[in-house]
């Protein structure tokens, strides 16, 4: 739509409005079909596109969104549909390495939406079904029809001149639902004007269309039809059909760990441009353009596919190279654009200019408009090093307030820590001040660690030694939170399918699944390390050694004044053509404890969802929750999206869906074999930020951690 319009301007356009008001051209809600990466705004705000072009240009609301290719969307999607005046969902779902709900198509049902809004949803067949049974001229590819019982065609296609191949396709069809107890006398089927993906359009199948009813419509009929009119007539049958209040998680999903730097960047963009949205609400720093750039390129980044269909069999290739790196540039273009407009926006709020001197003040700013107590840290450049040769510091709020302090050390330069709490949108002014008095602080240690050792503070005492952290207790309630026979906390775990073909485990149109040999591999811990300690906070360090990668390291930071742990992993991984995927596990537990997932829109327990989706693995928003008898815990997955719990289930297909067991953040694969990058190698972070909930009452209220620690409190020098 947008690239007719740009092409082919007003006259176009009108030609287009035109063809809509005949009622032979539809415009649906839709926009992308896309990854479950976006936050609920951006995921709402592509519903805008379509809609806002209908109410600018006077056209019938649409009430019908067609979706093809993924198997899934966010709970939340329904709700942003249902308020954007959709009420009918089509889905062609192409179950290559996934699947449609109930593991089979042709299901109408009502979804109902977290809110308790309905949409009525027909579950079709994978699109381009009427190309492949002969409905539309010129070729039919053969093989496998992508409808479960009929027979496959041994030619890889089929030349059509006339109806005579369609009528016995459908015939054999007909025959194959009925024989599975297909309730309805009708299907519906989508084609486009050429059996490939971003197809142009094509009337050159009335004709064909027309010869077929003039022979045998007497026995089959077939209409070309709007999707308004389908749904008018499904609706005006008289069926009942079932209802089902529960997440569509996406199998698809997947494919976003390709390219693990690339989402890390999409993540921390689409954390930053709404970052601004909180510090700038009335966009007065920030004009609105500016916010749909940056909103437009990340919601292009999630559009489903990431490469050339031969990405697997040509990665030298330029083009395969082109598309690539393309889909990587729209990562990098959203992150600039955030991170510029937070640019701008810290100018507002007080940062000075970039001098030869500047003074030692910084404003801290709470975005939120709750209180937040949290760690902030003030920097230093390289140059400023020898203000703290041969003298101390302090850190003091503008009410004279000497806050507790520790220094670090950066990249080019050092950071103050310090604890500091805000009121909601709160601006507090801190200092810092030398003194000759005080002295020279050390706080590097760069100790191994060969004797037990104990980490304590209000919230938590943590156990390590040189086999790693091995314990970590709630204070308040008394309760261990680590899984013993889990691997260890913060520890990379490697997955392999040795020579493996991605095709076989793909299952293709229904066909069989046959899951590759696997193997796991645990890390072997080289070295457990005390890298710092002060009154702010505690650092430790685990090296390991694992298949798959040329180094790891995990990094834990341990606060004196907050319920918080923060972990970083970072692999260097290797280059493996083989299938595989690198993960960290986050191995906690709590007494009846469940998992809750954070999704666009939506919170949830697994299998909360439609019946025999995806139980295996979930991309989740800003994290999970795991609420307990006695305690519970939140899990921030800053980096990466995609979790899997109590085990790695990568093409299990499983029917059940697991509530407990460790958590595994999945920071790449190379799984697929179209339209993917097919290596992850390279330089990988990832971080986590768990905070204890002892008094979590409901797992609703977890979700309040998940949205403060989202967002730090923002600090700027003058």
């Amino acid at each position: 739509m947008e690239q007719y319009l740009k092409r082919y301007g007003q006259e176009g356009k009108q030609r287009l409005i035109q063809a809509v008001q005949s009622g032979y051209f539809e415009l649906t809600g839709g926009y992308f079909h896309m990854a479950e990466l976006l936050d609920y705004r951006n995921l709402s705000h592509s519903l805008d596109y379509a809609s806002d072009f209908i109410k600018e240009n006077g056209l019938t609301p649409v009430d019908v969104a067609v979706s093809c290719d993924v198997n899934g969307f966010s709970w939340g999607f329904a709700d942003a549909l249902y308020e954007h005046g959709i009420r009918f969902l089509s889905t062609n779902i192409n179950t290559h390495h996934g699947g449609a709900p109930f593991r089979k198509p042709l299901i109408p049902f009502w979804w109902e939406s977290p809110k308790g809004e309905k949409l009525l949803v027909w579950n079709g067949l994978t699109y381009h079904r009427a190309n492949c049974l002969g409905l539309l001229p010129d070729v039919a590819p053969g093989g496998n029809p992508g409808i479960p019982g009929m027979k496959w065609i041994d030619e890889p296609y089929v030349k059509i001149e006339n109806s005579d191949f369609a009528y016995s396709r459908l015939r054999e069809m007909v025959q194959v639902l009925k024989d599975g107890g297909y309730p309805y006398d009708f299907v519906p089927l989508m084609g486009s004007g050429l059996c490939t993906d971003n197809s142009p359009v094509g009337d050159a199948h009335c004709d064909l269309i027309a010869e077929f009813n003039e022979k045998h419509s007497g026995e089959i009929e077939v209409q070309t039809v709007t999707m308004k009119e389908f749904f008018q007539y499904l609706t005006g049958q008289g069926l009942e059909f079932p209802t089902y209040s529960a997440d569509w998680n996406d199998w698809w999903t997947d494919g976003v760990l390709s390219t693990p730097n690339e989402t890390r960047l999409f993540r921390n963009a689409q954390r930053t441009e709404a970052l601004v949205c909180k510090l700038d609400p009335q966009m007065s720093v920030v004009t609105p353009a500016e916010h749909e750039a940056i909103q437009n390129t990340l919601i292009t980044y999630a559009e489903h596919t990431w490469g050339h269909s031969h990405s697997l069999e040509c990665p030298y290739n330029l083009l395969v190279t082109q598309l690539d790196l393309r889909k990587a540039k729209l990562a990098i273009d959203a992150d600039v654009m955030a991170s510029t407009a937070l640019d701008k926006v810290s100018r507002a709020l007080g940062e000075g200019e970039f001098a030869t001197w500047r003074p030692w003040i910084y404003h801290v700013i709470n975005p939120h408009p709750f209180e937040k107590k949290d760690v902030v840290y003030l920097p230093s450049d390289f140059w400023e090093d020898i203000h703290f040769s041969r003298q101390g510091f302090r850190v003091v709020d503008e009410a004279g307030n000497v806050l507790p302090s520790q220094r670090t050390f950066t990249m080019r330069g050092s950071m103050i820590a310090c604890t500091v709490r805000l009121k909601p949108q709160e601006k507090k002014v801190l200092r810092l001040v030398f003194d000759p008095e005080l002295p020279e602080e050390h706080p590097a240690v760069n100790q191994a660690v060969t004797q037990p050792g104990t980490f304590e503070n209000a919230s938590y005492e943590i156990q390590y030694g040189p086999d790693g952290i091995t314990s970590v207790r709630c204070k308040a309630t008394g309760e261990e939170l680590l899984d013993p026979n889990a691997p260890g906390l913060g520890a990379p775990v490697y997955q392999i399918f040795p020579g493996a073909s991605r095709w076989d485990a793909a299952g293709f149109g229904y066909s069989k699944r046959v899951k590759p040999q696997m193997e796991i591999h645990h890390p072997e811990l080289l070295s457990f390390t005390l890298v710092e300690r002060g009154p702010v906070f505690t650092h430790l360090k685990a090296v390991y050694r694992i298949q798959g990668a040329v180094e790891a390291a995990t990094h834990f930071y341990l606060y004196e004044g907050l319920p918080k742990i923060q972990i970083t992993a970072e692999i260097s991984k290797e280059l493996v053509r083989d299938p595989e995927g690198m993960y960290i596990c986050l191995p906690f537990q709590a007494e009846e404890g469940t998992w809750f997932l954070d999704k666009a829109g939506a919170f949830f327990r697994p299998g909360e969802q439609l019946p025999l989706g995806c139980y295996d693995y979930y991309a989740v928003n800003r994290g999970l929750v795991l609420a307990g008898a006695r305690t519970g815990l939140a899990i921030s997955t800053l980096d990466s999206p995609l979790v899997t719990i109590n085990g790695l289930k990568l093409w299990d297909y499983t029917t059940r869906a697991d509530t407990q067991g460790p958590v595994y953040s999945w920071l790449c694969n190379n799984k697929w074999e179209t339209n993917f990058r097919t290596q992850c190698a390279g330089y990988l972070e990832s971080r986590y930020v768990i905070e204890l909930l002892p008094n979590l009452s409901q797992a609703k209220d977890g979700l309040h951690a998940l949205e403060s620690n989202e967002h730090d409190l923002l600090v700027v020098r003058s």
